[in-house]
């Protein structure tokens, strides 16, 4: 009798013990597999960002201009200093054909200018072009304009282009996104700040108008969903 309780008793224990290895060994092996879920997941999501980022991001370091030696006319030695590769598109989208890149890069005299394809009211075109590491592009002379202008007209898109040119904050006093003033212009008859149905608030914002030559200046409704051009100094 005593036998058999003791018999039962260790059978018990030993049962109780065995499952108890099961159960651990089970916990232990889902836990182990789901670390290597975890890891491989990682690994992918690696691997993809490398596939799609590497060369694919636009390149915003500028390459130091080099000291030439050049004859002029009369075979005279003259230095000139050459920034290379200016006015080459530098978009993304040429090295990564199969990735949708909305804007069009090109470095001129140690600047990117960043000419959108995609359309957004003011206030965001300024967020993007600051997410680039830039701003709305500024006009600090008659050459940058006409740059600017140019690169527009050769695009034959015949677009609004928003520039960082603004009287939001006092009507009729033009600034620019740095807070400078407005020290020349070259307005298509504008600003004449016109108020509409539609945009009942006026004409705060500037805009390079492609459908003129020159694609001189005019000054439309900062909600209105446009294209933009951002100015980037090289890094």
């Amino acid at each position: 009798m005593h036998e058999n309780i003791y018999c039962n008793t260790v059978l018990k224990t030993k049962s109780r013990s065995s499952n108890k290895n099961c159960f651990s060994d089970e916990r232990g092996g889902i836990v182990v597999l789901f670390v290597a879920l975890f890891l491989s997941l990682v690994a992918n999501a690696v691997l993809v960002y490398l596939h799609y980022s590497d060369g694919c991001e636009p390149v915003t370091n500028c390459t130091d201009p080099v000291l030439h030696e050049e004859l002029d006319d009369e075979h005279n030695a003259q230095n000139i200093w050459i920034h290379p590769k200016d006015n080459k598109d530098w978009t993304a989208a040429h090295n990564c054909p199969e990735k949708s890149f909305t804007e069009m890069w090109f470095k001129n005299k140690g600047r990117f200018y960043v000419f959108s394809t995609d359309v957004k009211n003011w206030n965001s075109s300024r967020e993007r072009c600051q997410a680039l590491g830039g701003d709305l592009v500024i006009i600090n002379s008659k050459e940058e304009q006409e740059y600017v202008a140019g690169m527009i007209l050769k695009m034959k898109t015949k677009a609004l282009y928003w520039s960082g040119l603004t009287d939001s904050q006092t009507e009729g006093k033009w600034r620019w996104v740095d807070n400078t003033h407005l020290n020349h212009s070259l307005w298509a008859a504008e600003p004449d700040n016109y108020i509409s149905l539609e945009y009942p608030e006026g004409e705060d914002c500037a805009v390079f108008n492609g459908r003129i030559n020159e694609a001189q200046w005019g000054d439309v409704s900062c909600l209105r969903n446009e294209r933009r051009i951002c100015e980037i100094l090289c890094a």
